[in-house]
């Protein structure tokens, strides 16, 4: 649609095709920005959080203050000190701090300039847990799920780009059909005023009663009533699609119906359409849905989490070690006096008697695993009975486009034939009635059916990540799905079949 101007106000409606449309929701969908905006903001914080582990956090502030000072009827001092303080922070996957930092103060009496002083402190230091909260990656747990959950909200986000083109060709599709009804309901009228014609001919020549006349006349205007509510319909749903792909409701357009329905009607239900069995289905959707993977996290996480709270009951004993360097005094902040450097080292040790809360914690965390599995298993058997239904339903939709499409020809044979006996008068107004009446549902029931298909293709491919959408919003039909494979290098519990969860240390 690049260069194409759509008419907003003109009195010619614009037609839209779907991949226009496609390119309309991706560009201005407010449900599509807010998704990318959310996943934006969960990328700041994973960078946000990763400051002080990849390289030393920096910070640093300044601070001063000044005033005057009187005594009585003495001279007034005007004092003022200032002072700068930066810092370097190093966490370490371990547990482990490593700390650098320079202080810089000056201090003086504007009334007093001889006064002044001003000094510097350089300082290092680190900190090691031994016991509680040393090792094992305990530190980085933290980071590792923000990581770990943003690496999975790019694939949902990506799974998230296929289900909305999706549903924006459903829903497209779905106004074809509307259309399509109006069309059907418009060849419905056509066929009731050749038959109200025939059979008003037939009464002149007093060949039929007055009652197959008005049967015929009755039947004629309850298809233009119709006919009205079908028009209603199709410019409500018009609007409808017009507001979901965020286009305004006074644009002057409407889907391509010619163009699209021609397109459609293409698309015949094969078997060979989906060359997959059902058991295949189920294995590659436990190895493809975004959903699968968080559930397979919230378990790794409860596992991990009883580690956690079992590391709380151990003692806390840590090691610190650092230099502090000032500089020469009064005034010469550069010349650090390094052989008056004040060293020192500590070991930490704390551990509290009362084991109560760390006790509760532990048992909590252990029922959290139990429901965890729970949880996983349930939302399993949903995953796979979810695949069994849409795999059903997609065979159930082939079958009924066969057996509506064989219910369309033997309504056209019947109209026909309905229509050259009335005129030999071998058969009634109401034979023919009824025959037109069968045709309009059949060819109702074709449309529904096939757009049933299309639609119920679509979003099980969808669902199985066969799906690939480009920069402009159109699908294309992936030969295999994308799978965990590159996100399965770092987290072991992302492939595999149903029931493969394993535990992986954190970095």
């Amino acid at each position: 649609m690049d260069g194409t101007r759509l008419p907003l106000r003109e009195k010619a409606p614009g037609r839209l095709t779907r991949d226009e449309a496609l390119l309309i929701a991706f560009r201005n969908s407010n449900e599509y920005q807010t998704r990318k905006e959310q996943l934006f903001a969960q990328a700041l914080a994973v960078a946000n959080g990763r400051r002080g582990w990849e390289a030393p956090l920096a910070a640093g502030e300044i601070s001063g203050f000044t005033g005057v000072d009187r005594i009585g009827d003495d001279k007034a001092s005007f004092p003022t000190e200032s002072d700068l303080k930066l810092g370097l922070t190093q966490q370490l996957a371990q547990g482990g701090v490593i700390t650098m930092g320079l202080a810089l103060s000056a201090a003086t009496d504007f009334l007093g300039g001889g006064d002044a002083t001003a000094g510097s402190l350089l300082s290092a230091g680190i900190t090691q847990p031994l016991l509680r909260g040393a090792g094992r990656g305990l530190a980085y747990e933290n980071q590792y799920r923000l990581e770990r959950d943003f690496a999975i909200a790019l694939y949902d986000f990506a799974r998230y780009e296929q289900t909305f083109a999706t549903d924006v060709t459903n829903r497209f599709y779905r106004l074809l059909q509307q259309r399509d009804l109006l069309e059907n309901e418009k060849a419905s009228i056509q066929q009731s005023e050749v038959t109200y014609a025939r059979t008003k001919a037939l009464f002149d020549r007093g060949q039929v009663s007055r009652i197959q006349t008005d049967q015929a006349e009755q039947n004629l205007l309850d298809a233009q009533v119709r006919l009205e509510r079908t028009r209603q319909d199709y410019e409500d749903a018009v609007d409808a699609f017009k507001i979901f792909i965020a286009l305004p409701v006074t644009a002057n357009v409407e889907p391509a119906y010619a163009e699209a329905m021609g397109q459609l009607r293409k698309l015949v239900p094969d078997a060979a359409d989906i060359p997959l069995t059902e058991p295949r289905a189920r294995e590659i959707a436990m190895q493809t849905r975004p959903d699968v993977l968080t559930q397979r996290a919230a378990l790794r996480d409860a596992e991990r989490n009883v580690e956690i709270a079992s590391d709380a009951f151990l003692p806390q004993l840590d090691v610190q070690a650092g230099v502090n360097v000032p500089s020469k005094p009064p005034r010469q902040i550069h010349e650090l006096q390094f052989h008056r450097s004040e060293r020192f080292a500590k070991i930490m040790f704390d551990y509290h008697f009362d084991q109560t809360d760390d006790r509760d914690a532990y048992r909590n965390s252990i029922l959290a695993l139990a429901k965890a599995q729970r949880d996983y298993e349930q939302f399993t058997d949903g995953v796979l009975l979810a695949v069994r239904r849409s795999f059903r339903a997609l065979e159930q939709s082939r079958r009924t486009y066969r057996l509506q499409s064989n219910s369309v020809q033997i309504a056209e044979r019947r109209y026909l034939l309905a229509a050259r006996e009335q005129s030999e008068g071998q058969a009634a107004a109401r034979d023919v009635l009824e025959a037109e009446e069968a045709l309009r549902t059949a060819r109702n029931g074709l449309t529904d059916a096939l757009v049933e298909y299309a639609t119920t293709r679509l979003d099980f491919l969808a669902t199985l990540g066969m799906l690939q959408v480009d920069a402009k919003g159109r699908i294309h039909e992936r030969a295999e799905p994308v799978t965990f494979r590159r996100i399965a290098a770092r987290y072991s519990y992302a492939p595999g079949p149903p029931g493969s969860v394993g535990r992986t240390e954190a970095r």
